[in-house]
């Protein structure tokens, strides 16, 4: 895994519809019956171009205005100039940037991308001889940066996320470019250096809630352990000194170990599975010199697990 995120996506609710109307996974049109004004919720950001197609055609069509549905498909977007299926072919024949960075630029900026290679510096090399990257591996170049600063970008979090997509792509490689973010934006934008530290600092910030290839294990309870050490644990976690454990005291240990196993999820029930291995219906700590794993074994039974 070299990057992990999670997100949230808002369903819209149409307020004109009755109570209880399903909600829409898609974007709504709808009326404010106070005021008239037609409105858009919901969507989604690959789909933004369609959910102003469909409020244009809805505008037209119930104010019977002298005008054609929406002609948004016949407009060309900001690019579309200077480009065509060869143009990654000619950016690296005229410009010299590498094959993935002239692709990755085609789709990206369209015929801009001789604008952006305009602000690209020599690499020093036979091949590329221009685009310095931004982070090896992938098509991003420091001169985007330098673009994206013209073009409104200003903080370091707006660069590696969504003017490049580097944080989704890869955390560490994302971290290890934003001191280079910050240089260069510093430098377009005129930041002082306390600007330049702040923008550093919350992009660290930023990025410390995206999974990674190295998991933070600063707050872990659990460290390598001896034998003596896992004996330790099992009889902490038997609270009873039964020499075996409940469901209970199992769940109580995973709670504070800081991974709690919630009542009902099935991901508990999976949990138990994994550890009840010849379904002898105990958890009970398996002896030291049988145990493959020198680790606490774990077992419980169907009835027990049939309530979790």
């Amino acid at each position: 895994m070299l990057s992990a995120w999670r997100g949230w996506r808002p369903l819209a609710s149409d307020p004109n519809l009755p109570p209880g109307a399903p909600v829409s996974r898609d974007h709504i049109i709808s009326h404010n019956p106070d005021t008239g004004v037609l409105f858009c919720a919901g969507g989604k950001w690959t789909t933004w171009r369609e959910m102003a197609q469909d409020v244009v055609s809805r505008l037209v069509k119930e104010h019977n205005f002298a005008a054609s549905d929406c002609q948004t498909l016949e407009i060309g977007l900001l690019g579309r100039d200077q480009w065509d299926e060869n143009l990654p072919i000619r950016l690296v024949q005229q410009a010299g940037c590498r094959a993935e960075t002239a692709e990755h630029l085609s789709k990206t900026y369209g015929g801009r991308s001789w604008d952006v290679l305009e602000l690209a510096k020599p690499t020093g090399r036979a091949y590329p001889n221009v685009g310095v990257p931004l982070a090896e591996g992938y098509p991003y170049i420091e001169a985007e940066v330098r673009y994206a600063a013209r073009e409104y970008a200003v903080t370091v979090e707006d660069i590696l996320s969504r003017r490049t997509r580097l944080a989704f792509l890869n955390s560490r490689a994302a971290i290890d470019a934003i001191p280079r973010v910050a240089e260069i934006m510093a430098e377009e934008l005129g930041w002082s250096a306390e600007q330049q530290a702040a923008q550093e600092a919350h992009a660290h910030e930023y990025m410390a809630a995206y999974g990674g290839p190295d998991a933070d294990k600063s707050d872990a309870k659990l460290r390598s352990a001896t034998p003596a050490d896992l004996r330790d644990i099992f009889d902490s976690i038997d609270t009873d000194g039964s020499g075996k454990l409940s469901p209970d005291e199992v769940r109580a240990a995973s709670e504070a170990l800081g991974f709690p196993l919630r009542e009902g999820d099935e991901w508990t029930r999976k949990a138990f599975d994994a550890m009840d291995k010849d379904r002898s219906g105990q958890v009970r700590e398996a002896p030291i010199a049988t145990c493959p794993w020198k680790a606490v074994h774990c077992h419980v039974s169907h009835s027990q697990r049939s309530s979790y």
